[in-house]
């Protein structure tokens, strides 16, 4: 079966070299979604003894959509994603559509009755900030992103840490980011990480890279993903010259990174809450073998659940009330072992 190509709406029509096949179900070869091993670190406690990390990382950030075909032709026609799933056993449920961003994942669903959103761009809000895709060359995917009309929230500029970047808004209002160039690290964590992360090749097509959350307790968000996640710190970048107090500390989640954003002003709370579906930035999965040991590794390293027997009582949120949902492994590893 081939599916054919469908060009962008007029409202993100970036011209006919803008439209970029959506793959079939299957993906090919090019779009599988690898995500890495999972972390062999101890374990102690009821959630079991010492062995393999049951939760293998970032399977995916999930954004809230309102117009599927929407936000296909942005997706794909725009920024050169290809569709890897979207029925409910290759997604995870119904209404999701499973994407690959340069191998890796990115889950839209469907919301019917989306209520506003109160997310603001200002970093100083608890929660998810943006997702980020590594570019080769930032300039000519801005420019398919700015005649597809989405809004820049910051033009490509060149940033602390050796990288150049710039931030929009999907259909939706999601927040995304182009990153171009590796992060140059005022202190480094891991060499080992380090180098890892330097000697990955830039991308062709946006690769997923990141999900950046503003967090009120670093020490308490950190032993949360790294003991919860199995996360390894690899540095920290700080901007010596923000009043703000700045700093954005980086752990390898999986494939994909967490940058976590801590200032030294108080923040404000974060948006989430149980039952309120909005558009735009919704959640973290996480992949894992063995959820229900996840689940407890999470919640005993500080994570918490909303109300029980409410809505939303099937994630874990962070210390900053960040909603996670953990994907079991044949459905967060299986495009990784088709490929």
């Amino acid at each position: 079966m081939t599916v054919p190509v469908v060009a962008p709406p007029r409202e993100y029509a970036g011209g006919a070299d803008t439209a970029i096949s959506r793959s079939p179900t299957p993906p090919p070869a090019s779009a599988a979604i690898a995500y890495a091993p999972r972390v062999p670190i101890a374990t102690t406690g009821d959630t079991g003894s010492a062995g393999p990390h049951p939760t293998g990382g970032i399977a995916w950030p999930v954004l809230g959509i309102t117009d599927r075909e929407r936000s296909l032709d942005f997706y794909c026609g725009v920024l050169g994603l290809q569709i890897a799933g979207n029925q409910p056993q290759q997604s995870g449920g119904p209404g999701r559509t499973l994407l690959s961003a340069g191998g890796r994942a990115l889950m839209l669903e469907a919301i019917a009755d989306p209520e506003p959103s109160e997310w603001v761009d200002d970093d100083l809000q608890r929660g998810m900030r943006h997702v980020g895709f590594k570019v080769d060359d930032i300039e000519p995917w801005a420019d398919r992103v700015r005649a597809a009309g989405a809004p820049f929230t910051m033009e490509p500029r060149d940033a602390f840490g050796d990288v150049r970047i710039a931030f929009f808004l999907d259909p939706d209002g999601a927040h995304l980011e182009l990153v171009q160039g590796n992060v140059g690290y005022t202190h480094p964590g891991s060499p080992e990480l380090v180098a890892r992360e330097r000697a990955l090749p830039a991308p062709a097509t946006p690769r997923f890279d990141h999900v950046a959350l503003s967090v009120a307790d670093l020490p308490r968000t950190l032993a949360c993903y790294r003991r919860g996640a199995g996360a390894a710190l690899i540095g920290e970048l700080y901007a010596a010259d923000d009043p703000r107090g700045f700093r954005i500390t980086y752990l390898q989640a999986g494939p994909a990174i967490l940058e976590l954003f801590s200032f030294d002003r108080p923040l404000r709370p974060n948006p989430w809450r149980p039952g309120r579906v909005t558009p735009g930035l919704l959640r973290i999965g996480l992949s894992s073998d063995d959820p229900a040991r996840a689940a407890a590794m999470l919640l005993e390293a500080g994570g918490s659940h909303p109300a029980a027997g409410g809505p939303d009582a099937d994630v874990v949120l962070d210390p900053d009330g960040t909603p996670l949902e953990i994907a079991a492994a044949p459905v967060a590893e299986r495009r990784s072992r088709s490929g």
